[in-house]
Formats: structure tokens, sequence, C-alpha cells
């Protein structure tokens, strides 16, 4: 999981639904509420990223998860906003079918499993 904490606050990747309790006090302890995430990407499918039951053997790995719905798929190139910077959306299938990575160009920040540094 990566916190962009920006005007327009986003979380990559939310990990183990079972862990959301844990997610939440570091959103908090970070200075952003939940609630005021703008945007949380996930990067690709698999259940540590997006506590997906059906992926990855979430059952196998016990790590229930809660039912959850996709508002929209990112495209190739699609740009995202979050204030002081523009993260462009690269589709890097391989890892999982749909996986897509985050670049900032102007820094030139890029990671193939989809974080900032």
């Amino acid at each position: 999981m990566v916190l962009v904490k920006d005007e327009l606050s986003i979380l990559i990747d939310t990990g183990f639904g079972s862990d959301v309790k844990e997610t939440e006090r570091l959103i908090r302890e970070a200075g952003v509420s939940p609630e005021e995430l703008n945007l949380i990407v996930n990067t690709h499918y698999h259940s540590d990223h997006v506590g997906d039951s059906e992926a990855c053997s979430a059952e196998w790995l016990d790590h229930p998860v809660e039912p959850y719905q996709v508002d929209r798929k990112l495209s190739n190139n699609e740009e995202i906003y979050t204030g002081s910077r523009t993260l462009q959306v690269l589709h890097t299938p391989g890892h999982t079918l749909g996986h897509i990575s985050l670049y900032e160009p102007e820094e030139k920040n890029f990671n193939l499993w989809g974080s900032l540094s």
C-alpha cells in the first residue's frame, strides 16, 4: 500500500481485507482520514492488494474479505491528478492480466508493482 498525501489524497492498493482496521489506523497516523481519500487505485487483483476473495487463494490464505465494487477501470495513459502530482496509468500485464503501474513523469518515479518512491 502507498498513500499519496496531497490535495486529493489517494491510496494505492488496499492490502488484505482482514487488515482494514490497521490500514485505516496507518492512514489516520499519516494525517488523512480514510473518508477523505479522493481515490483508491488497485494496481491488480491479487487478494493482498484488493481484498478479492476469488483471487490469489484468499480463502486458503485465511484472509476473509468483504465484497467490493470497482467504480471504474483505469485506461492506459490516463492521468490521475493529486494536486501537486500527475500520475500516468500504464497497462503492464504479466503479474495479472489487468495489472497497471503508475508513473510520475516529472519525478521519473516508476515501479512495476505500482508504488511511488
